[in-house]
């Protein structure tokens, strides 16, 4: 797991780490660019499932997926916004948009609105998270993703009538 979260640091992301199952190492990449992203996995050598944290990594990854498709299995996207624009440039890769739902950087309606345009996403807006789901809850952060990256939201027919999840239901 690669995550992009410009302005945050390793501490940040300590807790959420450690709620990972498989419990894994997950590495926090200081880069500038989507292109520096792909640097970093081209040394990596292997695919990654790309954790971004806020606007400016959630763009990255959106230009990432359109400049190299194969470099990411999967996308998680916390409390940035896509474009209509970028998503169209995108090509179609397995996307949690995760949005907290006391959140100011991410409305609702713009959650929403990127999860109907992603064609193989889903919608997890769990409470108590703010802005940085995996610094304000890192419990409800793990969870959604370690669903997520089990497989439970791979399936075209899931994708194809999903709506937004409340990991509390």
């Amino acid at each position: 797991m690669l995550i992009v979260a410009p302005d945050s640091s390793p501490e940040d992301w300590h807790n959420f780490a450690a709620l990972l199952s498989p419990p894994s190492s997950p590495v926090l990449a200081e880069v500038t660019s989507a292109l520096e992203i792909l640097m970093f996995i081209w040394d990596m050598a292997v695919p990654v499932d790309l954790v971004t944290q806020g606007q400016q990594a959630a763009g990255w990854a959106a230009e990432l997926v359109a400049i190299a498709p194969a470099a990411a299995s999967s996308i998680t996207i916390c409390n940035g916004e896509l474009s209509m624009k970028q998503i169209g440039e995108m090509h179609a890769i397995s996307t949690l948009i995760l949005r907290g739902r006391q959140s100011k950087s991410l409305t609702h309606e713009s959650a929403v609105l990127m999860h109907d345009a992603l064609r193989h996403s889903t919608l997890i807006e769990p409470e108590n998270c703010a802005g940085f789901p995996a610094k304000n809850n890192p419990d409800a952060a793990a969870s959604a993703v370690n669903w997520f990256l089990s497989g439970s939201g791979s399936g075209d027919e899931e994708f194809s009538d999903s709506n937004p999840i409340d990991p509390k239901d």
